[in-house]
């Protein structure tokens, strides 16, 4: 009896590969959250609206990352064809 074994390689990165960024972790906004209060002065009495501030706050950057405009591929068009841009 063979043992045969197949090794699978991962399809390799395109333009169109789907880009996710990984959501904000409990310690990262706890950090962020504790950087507010200390921003605010350190006042307590405001614990939910710093985390909910951080929370947002770093949504929006993984957000702002996954939205980033990607470059654009050079131009592939012949400068002897006519329909070509100039």
């Amino acid at each position: 009896m063979s043992s045969k074994t197949t090794t699978l390689q991962a399809p390799p990165a395109s333009d169109k590969t789907v880009r996710t960024a990984a959501p904000p972790t409990e310690e990262q906004i706890a950090a962020r959250a504790h950087e507010i209060f200390l921003e605010r002065g350190g006042a307590p009495g405001f614990e939910l609206e710093d985390w909910l501030r951080a929370e947002r706050e770093l949504k929006a950057v993984t957000a702002n990352t996954q939205n980033a405009p990607r470059p654009s591929a050079p131009s592939k068009a012949h400068p002897a064809n006519p329909r070509s841009p100039r």
